[in-house]
């Protein structure tokens, strides 16, 4: 079992500045006298000093393995003669990571990753930052390799007992639906997508918790905006925030003024209010972070500032509307239900409006525009499979009307069979 709130290490990898060996400890010293017993790292952060420097702490301080760990795959270390700040990180360790879904790296990441944790068990394997928004034209060929080999390779040691549970580590959302739509997950660890400042993962949360995957949010602050009063300089993940961004910041912060809440405990307790959501990890660094957490963790919130803070988002995109259905690329052919539809209810597609002609629950695909057998079904802007029947505008698209040329070897029922 995953505890509400954990700790995420990348800053102690030295992400954009070098932490010191003495700091680091303090730091984990501090996270495991105030009672934290979750950890998430990854052979990126640091390109192994964070994983290195968790593994020193937990050997001494954590024998009998009460501690959860999550780590993640999907990136190789190789030596390198490179110093200096790299992909962010300052004065790290002397590798660079080099991506790759494939089973054998899957299996010697998570082979290196033990032996710097010393741990001999990991509690949850996540692949890394797969997506387009991280590999671009690359995208398909990383997913593919995932899907292939890296997947399989995850859920071989889940079954001979060398992890706990499976999932994604990302910070976009699409790629959590691609991959629910083709594999089961156990878990996915989201950063910064569902936060008091951008709730872009509602609809996948609700998604979530039909099928019973469990969600960790990481990044509640949103890199800082969310950390600390809205003085001096502000980032939004990761970059400086645009005029909007610090405006929407800025009614949230009026509204916690308000109830005499601080705007850094709401952030941290908001994304734990979500049924879906297991745990939230702010990266700490430093023994007051982490005694900022614990208090921010345990203030007292009233009920009334969770509607308030609703409204004071009531006009930005980043707040969720009423749609059930959704256009994930212009190109695509379907469109995604992404709240309960019911026989009759009227639905937006192209051209108009028609009524549903049957229930259609979270996650399936409908058509946009009448389909005949053996069209291709664009989703994303790519193939994911052919009409195997005639579908007019409106028709929920399943595999009783179609067939995955794509993931035909990836679907729950052939995992589960072994295929």
């Amino acid at each position: 079992m995953i505890p509400d709130l954990g700790m995420g290490t990348a800053p102690i990898g030295n992400l954009y500045r070098a932490v010191s060996e003495a700091e680091a400890r303090a730091t984990l010293d501090a996270a495991w006298d105030a009672g934290i017993r979750y950890y998430d790292t990854a052979p990126h952060y640091g390109f192994g000093l964070a994983e290195r420097r968790l593994g020193a702490m937990l050997a001494e301080r954590d024998p009998a393995d009460e501690a959860a760990v999550s780590t993640k795959v999907g990136r190789l270390l190789i030596p390198t003669a490179a110093r200096g700040e790299r992909h962010g990180f300052v004065d790290a360790d002397p590798f660079e990571p080099v991506f790759d879904y494939g089973r054998d790296a899957v299996l010697r990441s998570f082979a290196g990753s033990c032996a710097r944790l010393r741990r001999d068990r990991i509690d949850l394997l996540l692949a890394h930052d797969l997506g387009r928004a991280t590999h671009g034209a690359d995208h398909g060929r990383h997913l593919r390799a995932f899907l292939d080999g890296g997947y399989r390779a995850m859920c071989d040691l889940r079954e001979a007992g060398a992890i706990g549970a499976i999932g994604i580590g990302v910070n976009e959302v699409a790629i959590c639906d691609e991959l629910l739509d083709h594999v089961a997950l156990d878990m996915i660890l989201l950063a910064g997508r569902y936060t008091l400042l951008d709730r872009s993962a509602e609809r996948l949360l609700a998604r979530c918790a039909e099928l019973g995957v469990q969600v960790i949010v990481g990044g509640p602050y949103n890199s800082g905006i969310l950390a600390r009063d809205l003085g001096g300089p502000l980032h939004f993940d990761y970059t400086a925030p645009s005029a909007d961004i610090v405006g929407r910041a800025q009614r949230l912060s009026d509204a916690c003024v308000a109830f005499d809440v601080a705007l850094p405990a709401a952030a941290l307790q908001f994304p734990l209010r979500h049924p879906a959501v297991v745990s939230v990890i702010p990266g700490l660094v430093g023994p007051d972070q982490v005694a900022d957490s614990m208090t921010r963790r345990s203030a007292p919130l009233p009920h009334a500032l969770w509607p308030a803070l609703d409204a004071a988002l009531k006009d930005a995109s980043m707040l969720q509307d009423d749609a059930r259905l959704i256009l994930l690329h212009p190109d695509d052919n379907v469109l995604i239900c992404v709240r309960p539809i019911d026989a009759g209810d009227i639905l937006p597609v192209s051209g108009g409006t028609i009524p549903a002609r049957e229930g259609i629950s979270i996650g399936h695909k409908i058509a946009r525009a009448p389909l005949r057998a053996g069209n291709k079904i664009i989703k994303y802007g790519a193939p994911i499979g052919s009409m195997t029947a005639d579908a007019a505008t409106g028709d929920w698209i399943h595999m009783h009307n179609m067939k995955s040329d794509y993931i035909s070897s990836h679907t729950r029922t052939a995992l589960e069979q072994g295929a």
